[in-house]
């Protein structure tokens, strides 16, 4: 019955998306050959809405063939005129579809960092681009020292992306560890959180850099009740019971504006702030 039910929600989650692309893309396209900037941010609003759709409507499946039980937390205090910074644990890709029905129209559409490659995905990377998500292209250190030019360009790059991002309300969302949980990785890294991996605070650091006017941060741990946490689990209804708590943290002001890459006393304060929520975190993961 479980197989079935999988089934039939990962047929709906597909229906779903390409039903909904269709007008996200044709907007899309529309607003990238409208040279008017006050014309541009009208399609944006129009864009943002129809992603808000995808979601509601991901919202619906699931609560029909789920009825799931998530107990959220602390969310009174957070509104959808505000820009926010936002970071949550990562142990499944459920997480993504458990955060964007909590969120969903009750803040700002979540702007998930995103790998480059990651826009190639079919259908759904369109999807992506079209709703603005911030694609990072990063280059590693052996890398920029074969082409020092390439030094930098992530972050100007990536300021360009968030120039857009000033002009109406957003949620920059970051999953700091990077990947997914699991004791293989913990153990890898020696990380001492035990149901965490270590934070990972460079897209932290280039959002605060660039986005200055960002003051608040909403910090998601999401605990399951399963031990089982994969998408296919998820979407057979084996995940339903889960406990969402949400903290509202002011950022520091010596946080704000800072410069990341150059600064190493700046990047040494964003370390130790992020490992402090990160011990809370795990604190309540183990309670």
């Amino acid at each position: 019955m479980s197989f079935l039910k999988g089934v039939i929600c990962f047929l709906l989650l597909v229906l779903n998306t390409l039903f909904w692309c269709i007008f996200l893309l044709s907007l899309a396209l529309i607003k990238l050959l409208i040279p008017f900037e006050s014309s541009k941010r009208v399609f944006t609003h129009l864009i943002i809405l129809i992603g808000e759709c995808w979601i509601f409507c991901n919202g619906l499946w699931i609560k029909i063939f789920h009825n799931p039980k998530w107990k959220v937390e602390g969310f009174e205090k957070l509104d959808k005129k505000n820009w926010y910074l936002s970071l949550a644990n990562h142990q499944s890709w459920a997480d993504i579809f458990i955060l964007q029905s909590i969120t969903n129209r009750k803040i700002p559409m979540l702007k998930f960092f995103m790998k480059d490659i990651l826009i190639w995905v079919p259908v759904i990377g369109l999807a992506w681009w079209a709703l603005d998500m911030p694609f990072l292209k990063r280059y590693s250190e052996e890398k920029i020292k074969r082409n020092p030019e390439l030094r930098g360009k992530d972050i100007s790059s990536m300021k360009k992306s968030f120039t857009r991002f000033s002009r109406y309300p957003v949620s920059i969302f970051i999953f700091a560890e990077g990947t997914r949980f699991s004791k293989e990785k913990k153990d890898l890294q020696s990380s001492p959180y035990s149901n965490l991996l270590l934070p990972k605070p460079g897209g932290i650091g280039l959002t605060l850099s660039t986005m200055p006017y960002i003051n608040k941060m909403i910090d998601f741990s999401i605990k399951y009740e399963s031990d089982k946490k994969t998408f296919w689990a998820f979407l057979c209804g084996e995940m339903n019971e889960a406990i969402v708590k949400v903290n509202l943290i002011d950022i520091p002001q010596k946080l704000l504006g800072g410069d990341y890459s150059e600064d190493e006393i700046y990047r040494d304060d964003l370390k130790n702030w992020l490992y402090d929520i990160w011990q809370e975190k795990d604190k309540f993961l183990s309670s």
